[in-house]
């Protein structure tokens, strides 16, 4: 498995040629994951709509390890006009979940919609944390905003237990897996990354089982 180290090479520079070829593999990659997926999308916003009022989706404020927001999709986990809040999220026992999204939350499911978001251009398949709190006030001088967010991390082909959490120490943590990733960037190594984290994931399921 992976391990955290410094790295000596040089921030790579973000040529037009590895721009695109990032770009075209989020493009490709989020367009078959949401035709693939998309009876179970039909399934899961039948089962949000019947299980309670309210939107299918929702939006959700992040901030990138530079501190720069954007919304996120999601579905819905939680009763319309709850307020979001970082211990909710990760509570499966708090009462703000509704039936269908408890069950959502613990599979991770109402984060396809992340999809919509690579679509957009806003992250990317293999990227940088996001962050429910801007890490910029614990981090000023980071300067990682040429990297998009991703749904996969370096620090989840890493690492299954880790948290994001509010803390100097948790999201210094994060940005120190997010500048190896930036200082090294590259196609081969976004797909060690996918190929490491689904590994890795995949033994943790054989294990509980």
């Amino acid at each position: 498995m992976f391990h955290l180290a410094n790295s000596r090479r040089a921030p790579p520079s973000l040529s037009s040629f590895r721009s695109l070829t990032k770009r075209g593999f989020d493009i490709a990659v989020a367009t078959a994951g949401l035709l693939m997926l998309l009876p179970l999308i039909i399934l899961v916003s039948l089962a949000i709509k019947v299980d309670s009022p309210g939107p299918i989706l929702c939006r959700h404020k992040r901030y990138n390890s530079s501190d720069v927001e954007l919304e996120i999709f999601a579905f819905r986990t939680r009763r319309v006009y709850q307020r979001e809040t970082t211990s909710k999220l990760r509570s499966n026992k708090n009462p703000c979940f509704t039936r269908i999204g408890r069950v959502l939350h613990q599979s991770g499911i109402d984060r396809l919609p992340l999809l919509i978001n690579v679509l957009c251009g806003e992250m990317s398949i293999v990227g940088t944390h996001l962050f429910t709190t801007p890490p910029g006030k614990a981090f000023r001088s980071l300067e990682l905003s040429k990297v998009r967010p991703g749904l996969v991390t370096w620090m989840h082909a890493n690492d299954d237990t880790y948290q994001i959490g509010e803390t100097p120490d948790s999201i210094q943590r994060c940005i120190k897996y997010d500048l190896y990733y930036m200082n090294n960037c590259s196609f081969i190594f976004d797909m060690k990354i996918l190929f490491h984290t689904i590994l890795l994931k995949t033994t943790i399921y054989q294990d509980k089982n």
